[in-house]
This record gives C-alpha cells, sequence and structure tokens, in this order.
C-alpha cells in the first residue's frame, strides 16, 4: 500500500504532467487512475498507471512508485502493459530527466513525459522540449521496409485495410511491432489512419489503387539491397524472378541471358546453405543473379515473380531504353 508521501508525489505528478501538456501542446490527456485489473501484480506494484487520451488516441501513463529504473526493464514492462490492456500508447511519466537517461529512452524508442522538461513520443512522432518551440517530427522522406510493404499490398489490392495489427503482422510475416511502427510511418505521411475497434488498433487508408499509388511512390525506394552471383538449383517458391527475368515474365521484353531471382536479405544466408549455393564469377555461363531485399520478396509474390510494383521500384532507374519501357508496361498493365 502507498504511503502518504509518495501517494501526494503521484498525484502532484500527475497534475504536472497534465498541466505540462495543455500549456505546451494545447491537449487534455485527461488522466484516470487505472485499475490494477487485469494487469500482473509486480506491475501495478511497481508503477502506478493512469488511463487518458493523447491526440485523440486512447493512452496509458504509468509512473515509477519508487526504486531504480533500468531502461530495458522499463521497455518490457511497456510492452507488458501494451498486451495486457491492449493499447500501443504507453507513455513513462517522470519527476525528472537527465541528459542520459534522455538518451537512453530515445535509443530505445520509450514514450515518455517529463513535466517542465520534455514530452517524446515515437508512436505520434513528437518531441517537445522545455525552451522550444512545439515540434512534430517531419514525415520520413521514405518508407521502411514494412511500412512499402503494407502500402503496396493495399495498392495491389490484397485485403489489408480494416485490419488488426496482429493480422496484418501475420500476412506480412513481420513482428507486431514492426507492425505498429509502419502504421505510425503511414499515419505520419498522410495516407492512411488509425481506427480502434475495442482494444484493436486497426490500418485504415484514406485512398486505394491509382490515388494510393501517386500519394505514396517518392516515398517509395528499391528494395535491391545487394545483387550476389551464385551457381546452383534454386526453386520459384524460395526465391521468385526478378529484375528483367521477371520483366520478361510480365511483359514482351526478351528474356535476359542470366537469370535473376529475389530473397529477403535476412535469409540469403540460410538459404545458401539449404541449397547448396557456391559463389559464381562474372563470366559464368550458369550464374544467377540473386538480389537481396529489404523485405520479403515471397509474400506478395504471383506465379513465381515478385510483385509488379516492387519490380517496377527495383528497376525504374535502370538507363537501359528497352526496361524503362517494360517498366512502363508493369504499370499499365495493372488493375488499378
Amino acid at each position: 500500500m502507498l504511503n502518504k508521501p509518495n501517494r501526494e508525489r503521484l498525484e502532484r505528478l500527475g497534475h504536472a504532467a497534465e498541466a505540462y501538456v495543455a500549456h505546451v501542446f494545447g491537449a487534455t490527456l485527461d488522466l484516470h487512475d487505472l485499475s490494477a485489473e487485469g494487469l500482473p501484480y509486480f506491475l501495478t506494484d511497481r508503477y502506478h498507471f493512469w488511463r487518458g487520451e493523447l491526440q485523440g488516441r486512447p493512452a496509458v501513463f504509468m509512473a515509477n512508485r519508487g526504486g531504480p529504473l533500468d531502461t530495458a526493464d522499463i521497455a518490457k514492462h511497456r510492452d507488458l502493459a501494451r498486451r495486457h490492456l491492449g493499447i500501443q500508447l504507453v507513455v513513462l511519466v517522470l519527476d525528472r530527466i537527465d541528459a542520459r537517461v534522455r538518451r537512453r529512452m530515445i535509443e530505445h524508442r520509450i514514450a515518455f513525459l517529463a513535466p517542465d522538461s520534455q514530452l517524446y513520443i515515437p508512436e505520434v512522432m513528437l518531441d517537445l522540449r522545455e525552451g522550444s518551440p512545439i515540434e512534430v517530427a517531419a514525415p520520413p522522406e521514405h518508407l521502411s521496409p514494412t511500412a512499402q510493404l503494407v502500402v503496396l499490398g493495399a495498392v495491389l489490392g490484397r485485403v489489408v485495410d480494416q485490419k488488426s495489427l496482429t493480422d496484418l503482422a501475420e500476412r506480412f510475416q513481420v513482428s507486431v511491432m514492426s507492425m505498429s511502427r509502419a502504421l505510425d510511418e503511414l499515419v505520419a505521411v498522410g495516407v492512411a489512419q488509425a481506427d480502434w475497434a475495442g482494444r484493436r488498433r486497426l490500418l485504415r487508408f484514406n485512398a486505394t489503387g491509382r490515388p494510393l499509388w501517386t500519394a505514396i511512390e517518392p516515398r517509395l525506394k528499391s528494395p535491391v539491397r545487394k545483387v550476389r552471383l551464385v551457381r546452383g538449383e534454386i526453386p520459384f517458391d524460395q526465391a521468385p524472378m526478378a529484375g528483367e527475368t521477371a520483366l520478361a515474365h510480365y511483359t514482351m521484353l526478351g528474356p535476359p541471358r542470366v537469370e535473376r531471382r529475389a530473397v529477403l536479405a535476412s535469409h540469403w544466408t540460410r538459404l545458401a546453405q539449404h541449397l547448396e549455393l557456391e559463389p559464381a564469377w562474372a563470366d559464368e555461363a550458369e550464374r544467377i543473379e540473386l538480389e537481396t531485399w529489404a523485405y520479403d520478396p515471397l509474400v506478395l509474390s504471383d506465379d513465381g515473380a515478385v510483385d509488379r510494383l516492387s519490380l517496377y521500384l527495383s528497376v525504374r532507374h535502370e538507363p537501359d531504353e528497352r526496361v524503362a519501357q517494360a517498366a512502363a508496361q508493369l504499370l499499365e498493365d495493372i488493375a488499378w
């Protein structure tokens, strides 16, 4: 049970947090003590929890009841609170913060609020500091690989709209945390919104098809990280056609002399070992060019080839006029 001084400290801290956010951001946190029901005892023993909101999103605020704080533990405890409460936006409220703790919190992307000092919420790309004007971080110049994969799936008509983060993570074979960050990015660049259905956070795009592609294309990058030369047999269901090989599959472009495939970069080593692939020389007739990608080319692949949009992004800057014309044909043939 809380002793009186600590209870009063937490009350003052909650009031100070509300006052600070109202003063610098013009927002109301609307904090209410959160029932301990549904949370593990060791969490409620270590932290006091409030329920509130930030920028129209449900949020949970947690403050240390006393004792040392370790950044790695805080991240674990935040994730536990997220899972048990079904709310992704969890903010640590601190009495004060020094430069060392601030740096570690930001490195671990832990949202925190230190009244009269700083409000850092990476989920909504917000970073306010004492003595500084209100600053919302600029949307990213380019999307992360996961965000790009999801938006390409949406443009291609794959069912992603109004799906929960868990459903999307399973569909695109990434972690729920990566999917949560991808949703935040898509919201930040203005092409999507985050809806709520009970405890589930849902993705909703503001447009579909060609309008969505037009809005997001400038922020998309080639998924290709590196091209390796190998020798061996590679099934299409493990490394689909890519580059000019995939262009020849989709368009009237003639097939290249050297076959090209694609694989997720983090799967490359395992694939090479499993299939016993060997390095090849640039002049070997039987060589295969194997692209390693920032996201899994199999997720959106179709009939043994990488998807049309990822393929377009990987070849759109090729100087060869034949390739440029085939790339343009890719977009014309999509049923927007």
